[in-house]
C-alpha cells in the first residue's frame, strides 16, 4: 500500500473537517440546540444534524487530527442532551427525540479523557453516564435480564414515522394507521443503526442484541473503573458480572461457536451471522475461548476481498443497506480493533489495510469519501435502499426522493475516522485506548 496514496487521503480529509462543524445553540425548528459547535457525517447534502453513535467513529478521526478540543465539545454535547432528556436522542432534531442510537457515550468520553489525560471530563460525565445506563436498562429492559432496542414513541409518531420508511419497508401502498406495529418495529430498527437487515426479522424489539448488551457491559466497567467510592465500583462489578453471565446464557450459540442475538419471542438464538459478534472483542468481555471460537467460525464467512460484511451472503443479500455485500466503517473498526485486542495480529492488519485500500481507491476515482462501500469490488456503489433520504423535513418541504439512489451519500463522519484509525493502526502500530482497560481494578 503507497504511503503516497493514502497521505492524499489524509490530506484531505485534515482539510475537510472544519467544513463539517456546525453551530446552533438554541432550537430553531426541528434541530435542537447544543451548547457547543459539532460535527455532522456530511459536509453538503444529507445528515446535516449531529448524529449519536455516528459520532463516537468521527470522533476518532479527530483524536487522530489533533482536534481534541472538537472531540471533547462532541462529547459534551452528547452529555448536554443526556442532561436534559435523560438519554441521547437518535440526532439533534426534535423528530429523533422518540428513539436513541446505540450507547457509545462511556466509550467516548473514556476515549477523549484518554487522550486529554487530566480526567476532568469523565468526572463530569460519571453521574449523566448513570442515568443514561439507567434509560437502558429500564425503558429497554427484557424479561431475560437483558436489554434490547425499541422506542418511546406515541401512536400517531408512528403513524408520522411510517410515511418516512414505507418505500423502505416495500409497503409504499399500506395506510398508515393499519402499520403502527410495523413501523414500531422499524424504529426499533433505526435505534439499533442497523437500518435495515435482515438480522432482525423485522422485529427489532422483540431481540435481545449482542451489540447492545455488550455496549452495556463496557459502561459496567468503564463506570467501575470512574467510580469515585469502593462501594460504587462494587456495585458495577457485580452488575458486569451479571451481564457477562447473562450474555453467555442466552447469547452464546454452541452450535454455530459465535455470538448471537437472542429471540424473545420464539425464546431461541438467532441463527443469523452477523459483525455484531465481534463486539465482545472489541470491549473485551469475550473470554480467550470464545474469541478463538469467533475468529474460526466467523471471519472466513464475513471478509471479503475489501472488508466485513455486516452479515453472511444469504438470499438477503443485496435488499438491505445493512447486509452483504455493505461495508461499513464502524464495522470494519470493531473488527480489526477486536482482533488485535486478542491477538489476532496478521487478521486485524488484514482488514484494517483492506478498509484503508478500499476508500483510497474510490477517492483515487471520485475525489471523495462515501458513507459506504461495496466489499466485494471496493467501490461506493453498495446496496441502497428506496426513499432512504426521506425525513419528515423532506416530507413536509416536497422535497422527498422515493426512488433508489444511484450512490450513497458523501460522507466524512465515520468514514474518515476510522479511516485515520486504520492507518495510524497499520503505519505506527499505535494501541487501542480501550484495549488496556481491566474489568477488576478499582482506581480512586
Amino acid at each position: 500500500m503507497s504511503s503516497t496514496r493514502t497521505s492524499e487521503v489524509k490530506a484531505f480529509i485534515l482539510s475537510q473537517w472544519d467544513e463539517t462543524i456546525r453551530s446552533c445553540t438554541e432550537d430553531d425548528g426541528t434541530l435542537i440546540g447544543l451548547p457547543h459547535p459539532y460535527t455532522i457525517p456530511s459536509r453538503k447534502g444529507a445528515f446535516q444534524e449531529f448524529y449519536y453513535w455516528d459520532t463516537y467513529f468521527s470522533t476518532l478521526g479527530l483524536i487522530h487530527s489533533d482536534r481534541i478540543e472538537l472531540a471533547e465539545n462532541n462529547a459534551r454535547n452528547l452529555l448536554a442532551q443526556v442532561q436534559r432528556y435523560g438519554y441521547v436522542p437518535n440526532g439533534n432534531r426534535s423528530y429523533y427525540l422518540n428513539r436513541s442510537q446505540p450507547p457509545y457515550l462511556a466509550a467516548m468520553v473514556g476515549l477523549v479523557d484518554h487522550h486529554r489525560g487530566d480526567h476532568e471530563l469523565r468526572s463530569a460525565a460519571y453521574p449523566l453516564l448513570e442515568q443514561e445506563y439507567e434509560f437502558w436498562t429500564t425503558r429497554r429492559s427484557s424479561t431475560v435480564g437483558l436489554a434490547h432496542y425499541g422506542n418511546h414513541a406515541t401512536s400517531n409518531e408512528l403513524q408520522e414515522f411510517f410515511q418516512t420508511v414505507k418505500h423502505r419497508l416495500g409497503r409504499a401502498d399500506e395506510r398508515a394507521e393499519d402499520q403502527v406495529s410495523t413501523a414500531y418495529q422499524a424504529m426499533a430498527e433505526c435505534e439499533s443503526g442497523w437500518d435495515f437487515n435482515s438480522r432482525f426479522d423485522h422485529r427489532c424489539a422483540e431481540f435481545c442484541s449482542i451489540d447492545l448488551n455488550t455496549n452495556l457491559w463496557l459502561y459496567e466497567i468503564l463506570l467501575s473503573q470512574w467510580a469515585p467510592t469502593e462501594s460504587d465500583w462494587a456495585k458495577w462489578q457485580l452488575r458486569a458480572e451479571l451481564r457477562q453471565n447473562l450474555i453467555k446464557d442466552y447469547c452464546w450459540s454452541p452450535e454455530l461457536g459465535i455470538f448471537v442475538d437472542y429471540d424473545l419471542r420464539n425464546q431461541a438464538l438467532s441463527t443469523v451471522e452477523s459483525a455484531a459478534s465481534f463486539q465482545p472483542l472489541w470491549a473485551g468481555l469475550a473470554s480467550r475461548d470464545q474469541a478463538s471460537s469467533v475468529v474460526r467460525n466467523l471471519l472466513p464467512r464475513l471478509e471479503h476481498a475489501y472488508g466485513i460484511s455486516p452479515t453472511a451472503p444469504s438470499e438477503f443479500s443485496g435488499r438491505f443497506q445493512w447486509d452483504h455485500p455493505n461495508a461499513w466503517a464502524c464495522l470494519q473498526h470493531i473488527t480489526y480493533r477486536g482482533l488485535e485486542r486478542y491477538g489476532y495480529h496478521d487478521a486485524a492488519r488484514r482488514i484494517a489495510e483492506k478498509y484503508v485500500e478500499c476508500v483510497t481507491q474510490t477517492f483515487e476515482k471520485t475525489g471523495d469519501l462515501w458513507e459506504k462501500y461495496n466489499v466485494l469490488d471496493g467501490s461506493h456503489h453498495a446496496t441502497e435502499e428506496a426513499g432512504y433520504l426521506i425525513n419528515p423535513d423532506t416530507l413536509a418541504n416536497n422535497t422527498a426522493d422515493t426512488g433508489i439512489p444511484s450512490e450513497p451519500p458523501a460522507m466524512m463522519g465515520w468514514t474518515a475516522g476510522v479511516f485515520l484509525d486504520a492507518l495510524a493502526f497499520l503505519e505506527e502500530g499505535e494501541p487501542y485506548w480501550l484495549s488496556p482497560v481491566s474489568s477488576t481494578a478499582f482506581i480512586a
